[in-house]
């Protein structure tokens, strides 16, 4: 909302510098006849856009997000929002990097994750260890919609459907197997070696053959 604020306040003042060219101001019989110093305006353009491109991004990702969640979900039409800064600090569930609400199919990102997803599909090939993460991050969520509560089940749904969500992020298919198969390896595993609370996220059962194995056609184990 503050960068939607600034924004239009850098239009408004693009357009008093261009309406007193034109339009009598107030008390005055004439327009202003001095030139428009296009320096000035060029700034408060750039000003305008710069401050507009942080919610469009956004929202882009939440449509992204939405479109593919629904798929995910089963068709159930998830609604999405990336937070900002400010909405993370009065989120009273602010320590988990997402959270979703089945009744409501509300998905909320924490700061910065949405930035976070955007970085991974500019260059998939060279996710790092918080970019798998986000890719499970939007799966998991859509688990969770899709109606599963346990959250060792929904990761390892999530764990499953990682190779689908990158496919239908867009991702060549060769480069979402091995990101799907990366964050399984190296992240999801990992989960059982740390315990605590990363354990409640964790099934010796999640693995090919075992309880929790769907044996999906495109699970990421295949």
């Amino acid at each position: 909302m503050l960068w939607m604020l600034a924004s239009a306040f850098f239009c408004w003042l693009i357009f008093r510098e261009i309406k007193d060219k034109f339009i009598a101001p107030k008390g005055f019989s004439f327009p202003d006849d001095t030139p428009i110093f296009k320096s000035y305006v060029l700034i408060l353009l750039i000003g305008a856009v710069g401050c507009a491109w942080p919610p469009f991004s956004d929202w882009q990702t939440e449509r992204k997000i939405a479109r593919v969640s629904k798929i995910l979900a089963d068709g159930r039409t998830p609604s999405v929002h990336c937070n900002t800064l400010l909405d993370t600090m009065l989120d009273r569930n602010q320590m988990a990097a997402a959270h979703a609400n089945i009744e409501t199919g509300e998905i909320v990102l924490q700061k910065p994750w949405c930035s976070v997803l955007r970085t991974y599909l500019a260059h998939p090939a060279q996710a790092n260890r918080q970019e798998l993460a986000v890719l499970n991050l939007v799966t998991h969520e859509a688990m969770h919609i899709r109606g599963e509560t346990v959250e060792a089940n929904t990761e390892c749904q999530a764990v499953q459907r990682n190779y689908r969500t990158a496919r239908l992020l867009g991702v060549r298919p060769d480069i979402a197997r091995r990101n799907a198969r990366d964050y399984y390896q190296l992240l999801y595993k990992m989960r059982g070696e740390v315990g605590g609370f990363q354990s409640g996220y964790f099934s010796e059962e999640c693995a090919p053959g075992k309880a929790l194995d769907e044996r999906l056609v495109d699970s990421s184990w295949n």
